[in-house]
């Protein structure tokens, strides 16, 4: 019997153990200055970061909002992120004159920037407000207009430092950096 009651006793901890290390492998709730509107965490594979990742985005207006997020990528990984333009094949006139865009992702997946914004373009921004949703291929941050883009910048901001900041902390360097998905709409602080 007590032999029974050890086996049961190591097999059990070695059971919380693989599934602390899987509930720990990347953050799964984001703490935010001020908080979004709404945020749905979603219960897929991460979106998870490699060399081949860059920002793309629609209008070069908030072009310089972006190199925020570049020197943080920087600061932490040591190599500067590219920031390049959605070329017009891959993008829509209309979503281009309706939104600003922005897509963290790969070369490779931004070629499907029509689909991507197809699928959300019945979704109603506000003025002021943005939406970010992430999936194992990519982010993408919607908006209106100036204010809202700026604001779902912000967030970003804060999402990718507390990302890099638990990634450095777990000092595990041959896993890949990890983003949890979620949906989340929010307007700037103004609206």
């Amino acid at each position: 019997m007590k032999k029974n009651t050890d086996l049961i006793l190591i097999l059990l901890e070695k059971h919380i153990k693989r599934v602390k290390k899987t509930m720990t492998d990347y953050i799964k709730e984001y703490e935010f200055k001020n908080p979004p509107k709404e945020i749905t965490y979603l219960d897929e594979e991460p979106l998870k970061l490699t060399k081949e990742f860059s920002f793309f985005h629609n209008k070069s207006k908030f072009r310089k909002e972006l190199n925020r997020l570049q020197y943080l990528f920087k600061s932490y990984l040591k190599t500067p992120l590219i920031a390049a333009g959605i070329r017009d094949t891959y993008l829509k006139e209309e979503y281009t004159e309706k939104y600003y865009i922005l897509l963290f992702t790969t070369s490779e997946v931004v070629r499907e920037a029509n689909k991507i914004i197809e699928k959300r373009s019945k979704i109603d921004i506000p003025s002021g407000c943005f939406l970010i949703e992430t999936n194992p291929k990519y982010l993408v941050l919607l908006a209106m207009e100036m204010d809202g883009i700026i604001s779902g910048i912000d967030k970003l901001e804060e999402i990718f430092n507390q990302t890099f900041e638990d990634y450095f902390n777990r000092k595990e360097f041959d896993e890949f950096i990890k983003i949890r998905p979620f949906k989340m709409s929010g307007c700037a602080t103004s609206s």
